[in-house]
């Protein structure tokens, strides 16, 4: 009889004792894959650590087997980290540096994960989980140049206020700007060939301006950064559509519509976008520019260039200026001879009276 209570007993006792048992634990995507590798490419990818309870503190010890490629691989922050307490889903980093004499081949393996309780320190019995993650990867000398555009912003901006809105200026600063994040998914940098926009208004039923960019800095190979198209305009205060049109060559890899706002000079307040010290550093080159140019006519001795220009620049605001003081004189001559004109008949009318 004792035999058969013992083992009742002795599992019900272990239900009510205190112990910690970590809840579900897995992995997306369960692989590291590529087979657009080529030697001294750098290549990442996100695995997402996924645990159905965030209740406690855990932490993730990662080993890599790869006997072939193990120095290729790292994890960003180390092979020890911290799951903490409160967050459902950890991102972990694999980074995989191919040699620049690496071997052309397949090469495989896999990445085991085990999470346990932070320092052992939980009450009673722990289950540690863990997963694997397959590595397939291919070194190839095969070049693709291929990339997703994954979002596209459009900001709002106001016009220039003087000196800026003179065209030498507006031309660099007075632009729609479309930033856009690129996904590089080939083994070499890449950007857009170019990017189209067409401006429209809000009915959408005239097109006010079709300007394209082809100016672009590279993203490096599996990597992801934003990049941006600006475009020059000559548009007044308003709302207004861009069909904004990204390409590879040929073809349209993406595509959408945005609305924009210019606003009237100063209508952004403190949110009006920024130049930081370029239009200083332009208007610094264009003077720049004028001093060699007036150094040049003085040593070659020809005054005639130097004073022709300097007397139009300098000819309407003198006229002006001449113009406005003998005005001014005139009046004021005008206004003292009334003056004493009044003092020397207030002064007759006086010695009359004596």
């Amino acid at each position: 009889m004792f035999k058969k209570i013992f083992p009742i007993l002795v599992i019900f006792s272990l239900l009510l004792s205190p112990f910690s048992v970590m809840a579900g634990f897995g992995i997306s995507p369960p692989y590291v894959r590529s087979d657009k590798l080529t030697p001294g490419t750098h290549f990442e990818q996100k695995i997402t650590l996924l645990r159905s309870s965030a209740d406690e503190e855990l932490v993730a010890n990662v080993v890599i087997n790869a006997p072939e490629i193990s120095d290729w691989i790292s994890i960003e922050g180390g092979n020890t980290f911290d799951l903490p307490k409160g967050k459902l889903q950890i991102p972990m980093i694999v980074k995989v540096d191919v040699p620049t004499d690496a071997e052309l081949d397949v090469y495989r393996g896999y990445i085991n994960v085990k999470i346990s309780p932070k320092d052992d320190k939980a009450s009673g019995v722990a289950i540690a989980l863990g997963a694997r993650i397959e590595i397939d990867l291919t070194v190839s000398n095969l070049t693709i140049f291929d990339f997703k555009i994954k979002k596209i912003d459009i900001s709002d901006f106001e016009q220039l206020s003087f000196p800026w809105n003179m065209k030498i200026f507006s031309w660099f600063f007075y632009r729609l700007r479309a930033v856009m994040t690129l996904e590089n998914l080939g083994n070499s940098k890449t950007a857009p060939s170019r990017v189209h926009v067409d401006i429209m208004d809000l009915a959408k039923r005239n097109i006010l301006a079709s300007i394209d960019d082809k100016s672009f800095k590279d993203v490096d190979s599996f990597t992801t950064s934003d990049i941006e198209a600006t475009f020059p305009v000559k548009l007044e205060p308003g709302e207004y559509w861009a069909k904004i049109k990204v390409y590879k060559d040929n073809d349209i890899m993406k595509a959408e519509d945005r609305t924009f706002t210019i606003y009237p000079s100063g209508g952004m307040g403190s949110s009006a976008p920024g130049f930081g010290i370029w239009p200083w550093i332009l208007l610094s080159f264009y003077l720049f520019i004028l001093l060699i140019i007036f150094a040049v006519l003085v040593k070659l001795k020809s005054w005639k260039y130097i004073l022709l220009p300097i007397y139009f620049i300098l000819w309407i605001p003198l006229r002006f200026m001449s113009s406005f003081l003998g005005s001014s004189f005139t009046e004021a001559k005008s206004g003292f001879w009334k003056w004493m004109g009044k003092k020397a008949s207030k002064y007759q009318d006086d010695n009359r009276k004596k």
